[in-house]
């Protein structure tokens, strides 16, 4: 009987081995890894949260309550409260990790306010 020494490596055996260790990461833990890699770009977010949140996004949300749902204190309460935060955030110098979601968040309410605003107006 004969034997073959053979010095290759056999790959099938990782292959398997890689398929059962790949675990499948969320969304969260995505975005968190993403907002500690934006600490180099601290100025580009405080101008963005400033200029595009504060100085553009909350007027067009104020207009929007103006003149679609009839000057409803109550949005203008909201509007101004969730987007005080961001203001406040960049005021006292938070880390972007922090500020971030922030942003986010007041933008999030901010277009919702918008299409209620739209709906109301169109609705009635």
């Amino acid at each position: 009987m004969q034997h073959v020494i053979s010095s290759q490596n056999i790959h099938t055996i990782d292959i398997l081995r890689d398929a059962t260790k790949r675990t499948h990461t969320g969304l969260l833990s995505r975005f968190s890894t993403w907002l500690n890699t934006q600490e180099e770009y601290r100025l580009l977010w405080l101008g963005i949260a400033l200029m595009g949140g504060i100085g553009t996004v909350l007027p067009i949300t104020l207009m929007a309550v103006v003149f679609g749902a009839n000057n409803d204190f109550t949005l203008w309460i909201i509007a101004c409260a969730t987007n005080v935060p961001v203001l406040i955030m960049n005021l006292a110098a938070q880390p972007p990790k922090i500020t971030i979601p922030v942003l986010f968040g007041a933008w999030l309410v901010d277009a919702i306010i918008i299409c209620y605003c739209a709906f109301s107006f169109f609705a009635g």
